[in-house]
């Protein structure tokens, strides 16, 4: 099979699914997920073999002229794409699997596959866009598909609540990424991104140092909005509302990781940018440490998912901005892998145990549920950094990419992250596994015999494996991006392990044994400030909220009190005037007639009068 029918077999097989689930199967749910489990299953398979043929010249078609402006629409097809078509493809066809299971008793279960194949064929298409602008329109379907999955309940109004505090909130970042690509076009006169890039005529070589840091900066105001980085990082915990395979699916290696794809994507303009990667470096530094915190203290178990996720996303940033490549791509594959397995190993609790409680879920006999179990502690070693996991060994590039160009106060604000990281990890597994008490629970009908259906299990098993090896493919990530790397020696590796270890023994002092407070309880203003968020949403309600509820207020005044009240009075006015001159028109002749003599009378009077 040739390079073009494989990559529009891969991006427009997802679109088929979503197409004919969402117009024709709305009474066949059944029929609706095998419809669209085949079509991800075909993009991974197209996914693979585009990946296994090696990198190709890219593909473009003319979409329409403008002027002198030629708009074209096609498919990148280097190391970069390639490879994460591939984890986007997997990601997206273990939730749908899972999601088999998952959603077995929802009522509307056609809506939702043909959501997940809407989505996945709008970020494969985002993923091997050739164009800046085509990346961008695709960029805004992913958000769009995003909306109405997290959402997809939206008879709860905290659902719905969080769909909409996600759709403007990754907004306010749009309006600077598309401010950035409008000034691409002014500066470049195209959007062909291989262009852009390339070191001879491309943006690098052609802009001043100012104009190319304008640029990159209003491209990551878009990357901050997507990627949930401070300040616009709130909407992420709330979107854990939706689903928890979408949860998975969003919070993986799709949504969130889209904004670190376009940096790695426009990587070389960034690297020729140092003020905006400055910029970078400290605000994924304060994300990563902010995140943390927040999940040290959080109960439910998709929140303490979520913040990891943005911590996590601060570190590839972080090691982006320090001049990595590598490091930040080889972290997002890993992460993809271990944060879909965290996801979908919480949703098998969830499921079960019908709450997101992390004490509930322990005390309720979780440790029981013994694949959801080992996938958890995969997952969260994985997480934490624990060796030989695959987190263990990009996290380690991320900490040797910042000893060469982060300076010494990043490296150890990322080791503070790190040893973070590990503490509230393996909170999470201690408080499921290792319970204060057992309370009897009763599971529902539906779950009897069916704890950890098959449909559930499979992509729990497969993700396990990907997230224990994922750590040996370093060699293989950095030759696909056509990076050469050093391997690192047992004593570099010791600063890591070290911080690892101190998180994990005192997670297990606070929560293996003993009271299972925690060090935190012992510092009450902190444990209120973590609990609450650093209160960054109080402070948005308070101050962006209210102003624009009292602009909202005033212009409603102006117009319902002004304009329409002016032009109200104004036709009342007219009626008045109208119902006035209708009684003069009587209809009387004797009185037209009396009317006709006065006036001639009154004009010859003035006449007479030498007027």
């Amino acid at each position: 099979m040739d390079t073009t029918t494989l990559i529009l077999a891969t991006t427009f097989a997802p679109f088929a699914g979503f197409v004919i689930a969402i117009l024709f199967l709305h009474r066949a749910p059944q029929l609706a997920q095998v419809v669209v489990t085949a079509s991800a299953a075909v993009a991974l398979g197209g996914a693979v073999q585009l990946w296994l043929n090696g990198p190709a010249e890219p593909l473009r078609y003319l979409w329409f002229t403008s002027g002198a402006i030629d708009l074209y629409f096609g498919f990148l097809l280097d190391g970069l794409n390639l490879m994460f078509g591939v984890a986007v493809a997997l990601i997206t066809l273990c939730v749908i699997v899972y999601s088999i299971g998952y959603m077995a008793d929802d009522p509307s279960k056609t809506r939702y596959f043909a959501l997940l194949a809407f989505f996945e064929w709008a970020m494969l298409s985002f993923v091997y866009a050739v164009d800046l602008l085509q990346s961008f329109i695709f960029w805004e379907l992913v958000g769009l598909a995003s909306f109405f999955l997290i959402g997809f309940w939206y008879q709860k109004p905290s659902a719905a609540e969080a769909a909409r505090k996600a759709f403007l909130m990754t907004r306010i970042g749009d309006v600077g990424l598309l401010i950035g690509v409008l000034l691409v076009m002014m500066t470049a006169g195209h959007f062909d991104i291989p262009g852009l890039l390339d070191p001879d005529v491309g943006l690098v070589t052609r802009l001043a140092p100012a104009t190319l840091t304008a640029i990159t900066l209003l491209i990551f105001v878009g990357i901050v909005g997507k990627s949930a980085q401070f300040p616009l990082h709130t909407w992420l915990p709330d979107a854990m509302e939706g689903p928890t395979p979408v949860s998975a699916l969003l919070h993986s290696a799709t949504m969130v990781a889209a904004g670190v794809f376009l940096m790695a994507r426009l990587y070389p303009l960034f690297l020729a940018a140092e003020t905006t990667r400055s910029v970078i470096l400290v605000v994924a530094t304060i994300t990563a440490l902010l995140a943390a915190t927040m999940a040290m203290v959080d109960r439910d178990i998709k929140k303490v998912l979520a913040y990891s996720s943005i911590s996590q996303l601060g570190f590839m940033l972080m090691a982006l901005a320090a001049g990595s490549l590598f490091a930040g791509v080889f972290h997002l594959i890993t992460h993809a892998l271990f944060k879909a397995l965290l996801f979908l190993c919480s949703g098998l609790f969830i499921h079960h145990f019908a709450t997101n409680d992390l004490e509930q879920i322990g005390r309720s006999g979780g440790r029981s549920m013994r694949l959801a179990t080992i996938g958890l502690l995969i997952g969260g070693g994985a997480l934490a950094g624990v060796p030989p996991l695959s987190g263990f060994f990009s996290k380690e590039e991320i900490f040797a990419a910042l000893g060469h160009g982060g300076g010494a106060a990043f490296t150890i604000a990322a080791f503070a992250a790190a040893f973070l990281t590990a503490y509230y990890t393996f909170r999470m597994i201690f408080l499921v596994t290792v319970p204060d008490r057992i309370e009897p629970h009763t599971a529902d009908d539906h779950h009897e015999g069916s704890v950890e259906p098959w449909t559930m299990a499979l992509p729990v098993v497969v993700l396990s494996l990907g997230a224990t090896l994922a750590g040996g493919w370093g060699d293989k990530i950095a030759a696909t991006l056509g990076v050469e790397i050093s391997h690192h020696s047992i004593g570099d590796m010791l600063p890591a392990i070290g911080v690892v270890a101190a998180g994990v023994v005192l997670a297990w002092l606070d929560f293996g044994r003993g009271d299972r407070a925690g060090f935190l309880t012992r510092i009450p203003a902190l444990q209120s400030l973590f609990s609450n968020g650093w209160h960054i949403d109080e402070i948005y309600r308070a101050v962006f909220v209210r102003i624009t509820g009292w602009v909202a207020t005033l212009l409603h005044g102006m117009e319902v009190k002004g304009l329409d009240g002016g032009f109200d009075r104004f036709g009342v006015g007219i009626l008045g005037a109208g119902s006035g001159s209708r009684r003069v028109q009587s209809g009387w002749v004797q009185f037209y007639g009396g009317c006709a003599v006065v006036v001639v009378g009154a004009i010859a009077f003035y006449v007479g009068m030498g007027g």
